[in-house]
Parts: structure tokens; C-alpha cells; sequence
């Protein structure tokens, strides 16, 4: 990697789509050409204004504007409805629609538009469309929105024109005209790499639709653009649609990791490479069409993307998938491409060549009772991951040795009792959390693990893997030579009631190792040996409170559970009765699902010791702490919509804010809360 410097010219923004719905019929006999529909304007600012819409067929006579048009901002949304517009032609030829761009000055700063077209649905013999290439760069404008008049001067016309070679009855629908918006912008970093090609490598700004340039200027040299850097995009929650340029060919790690709102992105032709969870967790995102250069997709690279639908084909090129590279919900099926030498889809499920690895079951896909093929040695972390589909019995291959992590986990239909055979010795935690399994069964002959009462443990007993979810139990003592609870051992035991008692010689309990279960009850004693707790490890279930620790590591103060030194409230047991609670002075951190589904509390009261709340869950399902007070500058800053602080005031009808915390409260908080005359001294009240 060489030079980094910072973006001097930055790229297309504030895209809207034109949708244009279009019904008609092209006669070569004096027939009418008859079109209806909506045309719809979205952009983010006021910065472009559609003067006139006109329509001329077979370039006859001079173009007409389209009934009904109003000229105006394209931010406003308004929506032209055209009922019906006739065309006399004895002609098969050309229909144009043109769009009249005023390009404004916004901020000081003058923009270019670039004009595209594309056309969603499946496409109609004989029917093409496109941007006249000599239209579509919009010069920059002059003109501010003060001056605009209806002598002011246009700044570009874009054509877009729809031919027909047929004579022929169609249908054109979800025409999309496309205008990017290319602005001076200070919101790139990007390296200047050995090789005379760029990277960019970080973006700053707020764009909701971002267009990547294929080259930039450095000096008197153009640089092509080819890669999308390790973590460029990455938790950004602006971005809605992203244009990459047909000189990309490789996307790094964490590219695009967590853009939640992110929906669109092309994988153009060039790709080669697609880096380790550099689409994880993009919710919206739509839709993948894998480029046939594509070689490599590394681990998780599409993990928890949850809008894909219908089917994803993995093209011939691929020669490598990383462990749940694919792990995404939605498909119904997997394809592989006949030429590809690595990989094979059966029934829609992704599979190795050679049928010995098992890398993804769409998550859409029904099947009752699914038997993994004997052939299939390894199962990918994830690769089953929330397949609700999936119902009935689980029948794994008699010579499995590997299951990744979370392999099976959220597959809530899986139910009856599960055999693990005696070759799979390589089992990673948390596998099976949230199946309905009734018991594990373990194969004599296995050498790791061993399974007492159908709960499995490792070979000595020292480690609870998995309690299965669809036992049902009314207390459950953990044996004595137990040392470790893994993480999500006992998550969702839904079926599971009564006390748990914990071994005396207990050293670690896992992240969410006894985690919703909303049956488990009364107080859990958690021995003076135990030296780890992971996250959120008790949150959902209903302890009335945690006792009996107070060493080196925790402490539970009043049935709390907290790090020794009091600054980190780590759990409060949802079961406890009372219905007010103070957080105690010092503490710094409220844990992540720290007060998770406490339904008993109606108030509580935040020192001004707290500095974090963390996650976004820590208050999720307190539905009647209707009161909140708040005595912390840093989390009355956090408030900025109803489920901000981890949903501290999601419910709440009364917030107090002490005077000196009252100052940080954004500017948004007034928008859910409104301030009303203060029953308490030193304190402002704000009711819902």
C-alpha cells in the first residue's frame, strides 16, 4: 500500500428513481400509443428540480409536456398521475421521455447529475430502452432556488428513449431512471497501492446513496479504482444503495459490515474476491447476483443477511467459500453452476464437490425429518442457522467428525431425541441452542463426549454442553464434577422449571448460558470458585436473585450480580419482586440485557456515575417502568429516540432529568418527550 490521501472529488449522492409504469401498443396502422402510470420523486435534499417532463413518439413533431405535470422540487415527493395520453402514429419506432434538469447551487457548491436507466422486471422481445449518451451528464448549473424563475435557463435535458422493433401489444414496468449527484466532498480516504491502483479505504460522510468513481485524479495521474478496503463502510446505518465500478475486484474484510439500511449494492464483472463478513449483518439488503469472476467468498461473508430471497447460484469461477460464507436467511435454494470443480448444490442444499462438506441449507427450504448424507464428514459454523423450516427429527451422517458453531442454532422445529455418533469428536458450543430436542444419545465409542439423563456433556462430566431445550424438567441439579457452563448451554429451555443448583466447584459460566428460560425460578446461589462469567448469562430467566459470590471477581449486592468492584451491573434477576430500583452509585456500565424482561419494575433511578449502557437490549421488555430518572449527563445525551439506551425509556410516561444533566439532552428527545412543570426539587419532568 502506498500514499493515503484524502478524497478531493467525491461521488454521486442523493439518488432518486424515477418508476415509470407503462401500458401500451405500437401499431404500424394509424394505432394509438396509450400510457398510464405514476411518476414518484424521493430524494434527501432540496437540491434538484424537475422543470418540465415531455413526450415525443417517432420524432415527429416538436415534444409535448406530460398532462398533468407540475414542475417543482424533486424532494417534495410530489407524484404526477397520468391517466391517459394518445398518440396517433403509423410508425414502429422510437419513444422518448424527456426530463428538463435545473441544476441548482446548494451550500454554496454546484453539482453534476449522470443519468442512467435500468428496467426491473423481465424484459420484452423486441422492447429496448437507454439514456441518450449525449444527455446524460447535466452541466452544472447557476441557478440558486432564490432566483428561480421561469426564465431561468436548464441545465441538462436527459432522453430516455424506448424503442420497439415489433409490432406487438407490451408492457413496460419499473422503468427506473437514475440520477447521481456528484459533489466536491471531503468524505473518502483511499491509499494510493504500489501497483498504480487505488483503494478506498474509509468513508465519513452521511450520503444515503453512494456511486464509487472508477479512477481518481492524484496530481497530473489517474488512478484506476479496484478495492473496497477492510472496514470502509462498516456500521454505517446512512447508506441505502451503493454503485461499485467495473474496475473493482476485490471487497475487504468488515467492507460493509452491520450497514443495516443498506439495500442495494452491483457486484460488478471483476470482482475476484469478497473479504471475511464484508456483508454481515446488511438486514436489508435484497438481493446478490455473485459475478461469474468471483473466486474467493471468505468466512461469514454474507452472514445475517435476512432480505435475500428465492434462489442464489454460485458461479463456475468459485473455487473457495469460507465457514458460513453463506449463511443468510431467506433462500429457498442453492445452485451451483455444472462447471464449477468445487461445489455442488443437492436438493438445493450447498455442498463440497465430493459431498463430504455441508455448507449451507436455505433457510426457506421445508423438510420434515432431514437426514444429513453419509458421505457429508464436516458441517460449517452457521450452516443451519434459523432454518425454522426445518421440522421434525435430526439424523446426522454416521461418519460426521466435525460441527461447526451455531450450526443449528434457532432451528426451533427440531424435535425427538438427537444421535451423535460416535466419529463426530469435534463439536463447537452453542450448536444446537434453541432446538426442541428431547435427549442426546451418544454413540459408545465416542471419545469426547458422554450424555447423562439426555443432557450432553464432555467425556469426564466436567463440561454441561447442552441441556436440550424440549426436556422437560422441574429443577435440575448440575452434577458435582462440573467445572464449566458453556455459553447458550441452556438457552430457551422453555420446558425446564424450578430451581437450578449450581456445582460447588463451579469456575465458569458461559455468555448466555442459562438465558430465557422463563420458567426457572428462585434464588441462584453462584459459588465463591466461580472466576468467569460471560455476557448477559442469566438474562430472561426468572431468578428471584443471585446470592452466595463475593470474591476477587463479583460480587451480588441486594440479589444483584456485579463485577467486584461495583462498576459494572452485570445482571439484575428478572424475577425479583420489587418495583423500584436505585442503580447504586459508581456503577459505570449497565450490561447488556442486564434488566432484560423485568416486568415488575414501574421506576427506576440512574446515578450519574453511568457512562454506558450497553447494547441495545439492556432494558428490552420492561414494559411498565413507566417512571425513569435520570441523574447521568452521558445517558440523558443517548436519548434520542424511544428505544435509544438500550430502551430505557421505551415505556416510560415520566422521565426526570436532574438540572445538571438536563443540558445534554439532544435536541430529539423533545420530540418523544414533552417538559411539564417538576413535582421534584433539582429535577425537570418530561411526560410522554
Amino acid at each position: 500500500m502506498g500514499l493515503k490521501a484524502k478524497l478531493l472529488s467525491c461521488v454521486a449522492m442523493f439518488v432518486f428513481i424515477v418508476g415509470i409504469v407503462i401500458v401500451g401498443v405500437l401499431a404500424a396502422n394509424n394505432a394509438d400509443f396509450l400510457f398510464q402510470g405514476d411518476l414518484n420523486y424521493n430524494i434527501a435534499d432540496k437540491s434538484l428540480y424537475v422543470k418540465d417532463v415531455q413526450y415525443q413518439h417517432g420524432m415527429i413533431g416538436e415534444p409535448v409536456t406530460v398532462p398533468g405535470f407540475r414542475e417543482g422540487y424533486i424532494n417534495n415527493g410530489f407524484e404526477l398521475n397520468i391517466e391517459s395520453a394518445q398518440i396517433e402514429t403509423n410508425t414502429v419506432g422510437t419513444f422518448v421521455l424527456y426530463f428538463d434538469i435545473i441544476n441548482l447551487i446548494v451550500d454554496g457548491q454546484t453539482h453534476e447529475y449522470i443519468a442512467s436507466a435500468s428496467w426491473a422486471d423481465t424484459a420484452v422481445t423486441g422492447i429496448s430502452f437507454s439514456i441518450d449518451t449525449s444527455s446524460a451528464t447535466i452541466a452544472k448549473g447557476t441557478v440558486t432556488p432564490e432566483n428561480l424563475t421561469d426564465s431561468t435557463p436548464i441545465s441538462g435535458r436527459v432522453a430516455l428513449e424506448i424503442r420497439s422493433t415489433v409490432d406487438q401489444t407490451f408492457d413496460l414496468s419499473n422503468i427506473a431512471v437514475l440520477f447521481s449527484q456528484a459533489a466536491n466532498l471531503d468524505e473518502i480516504d483511499y491509499a494510493l497501492n504500489d501497483d498504480g491502483s487505488i483503494s478506498i479505504n474509509h468513508y465519513t460522510g452521511s450520503g444515503s446513496n453512494i456511486v464509487i468513481p472508477d479512477s481518481y485524479t492524484v496530481g497530473d495521474v489517474t488512478y484506476p479504482v479496484t478495492s473496497v478496503g477492510t472496514s470502509t463502510f462498516a456500521n454505517n446505518t446512512d447508506i441505502q444503495a451503493v454503485t461499485l465500478p467495473d474496475t473493482i475486484t476485490s471487497i475487504g474484510n468488515y467492507a460493509f459490515q452491520n450497514c443495516s439500511n443498506l439495500t442495494n449494492i452491483n457486484l460488478p464483472v471483476g470482482i475476484t474476491e469478497i473479504g471475511e463478513s464484508a456483508f454481515s449483518s446488511c438486514l436489508k439488503l435484497t438481493e446478490i447476483m455473485l459475478p461469474d469472476t468471483l473466486t474467493t467468498i471468505g468466512a461469514s461473508a454474507f452472514f445475517n443477511c435476512q432480505s435475500i430471497s428465492d434462489t442464489l447460484n454460485i458461479p463456475a469461477s468459485v473455487t473457495s467459500i469460507g465457514q458460513g460464507g453463506l449463511t443468510l436467511q431467506g433462500l429457498t435454494a442453492f445452485t451451483v453452476d455444472a462447471e464449477n470443480d468445487y461445489f455442488t448444490a443437492v436438493d438445493g442444499i450447498l455442498y463440497s464437490k465430493d459431498m463430504t462438506r455441508l455448507l449451507a441449507y436455505p433457510t426457506e427450504k421445508v423438510t420434515t425429518n432431514f437426514v444429513v448424507p453419509d458421505t457429508v464428514l464436516t458441517i460449517d459454523n452457521y450452516a443451519f442457522r434459523g432454518c425454522t423450516s426445518l421440522q421434525g427429527t435430526l439424523t446426522l451422517s454416521p461418519q460426521l467428525t466435525t460441527i461447526g458453531g451455531g450450526v443449528f442454532y434457532g432451528c426451533t422445529n427440531l424435535t425427538g431425541e438427537l444421535t451423535i455418533p460416535a466419529s463426530a469428536t469435534n463439536i463447537s458450543g452453542g450448536t444446537f441452542a434453541g432446538c426442541k430436542f428431547t435427549r442426546f444419545i451418544i454413540e459408545d465409542g465416542n471419545p469426547n463426549y458422554t450424555a447423562v439423563d439426555g443432557v450432553w456433556y464432555d467425556k469426564d462430566v466436567t463440561k454441561l454442553l447442552q441441556f436440550p431445550a424440549g426436556k422437560t424438567q422441574k429443577n435440575f441439579v448440575i452434577p458435582s464434577t462440573v467445572v464449566e457452563i458453556s455459553g447458550s448451554a441452556m438457552v430457551s429451555c422453555t420446558n425446564l422449571s424450578g430451581t437450578i443448583i449450581l456445582p460447588a466447584n463451579l469456575k465458569t459460566i458461559g455468555t448466555s448460558a442459562i438465558s430465557t428460560c422463563p420458567n426457572v425460578t428462585g434464588e441462584l446461589v453462584i459459588p465463591q470458585t466461580v472466576t468467569s462469567i460471560g455476557g448477559y448469562p442469566f438474562h430472561g430467566s426468572s431468578f428471584t436473585a443471585f446470592s452466595g459470590i463475593d470474591n476477587a471477581y463479583y460480587t451480588t449486592v441486594d440479589g444483584v450480580l456485579y463485577d467486584a468492584s461495583m462498576t459494572n451491573l452485570i445482571q439484575y434477576p428478572t424475577g425479583k419482586p420489587d418495583t423500584s430500583f436505585t442503580v447504586p452509585s459508581g456503577v459505570a456500565t449497565i450490561g447488556s440485557y442486564s434488566f432484560y424482561n423485568a416486568k415488575s419494575l414501574t421506576s427506576i433511578t440512574i446515578p450519574s456515575t453511568v457512562t454506558n449502557i450497553a447494547g441495545t437490549s439492556a432494558f428490552s421488555g420492561c414494559s411498565n417502568l413507566k417512571t425513569v430518572i435520570i441523574e447521568s449527563a452521558a445517558v440523558a445525551a443517548m436519548l434520542s429516540s424511544k428505544n435509544s439506551a438500550g430502551n430505557l425509556v421505551r415505556y416510560a410516561t415520566t422521565v426526570y432529568v436532574s438540572e445538571s444533566a438536563a443540558a445534554s439532552l439532544s435536541e430529539s428527545f423533545a420530540d418523544i418527550f414533552r417538559e411539564t412543570s417538576s413535582d421534584q426539587t433539582g429535577y425537570r419532568k418530561y411526560t410522554a
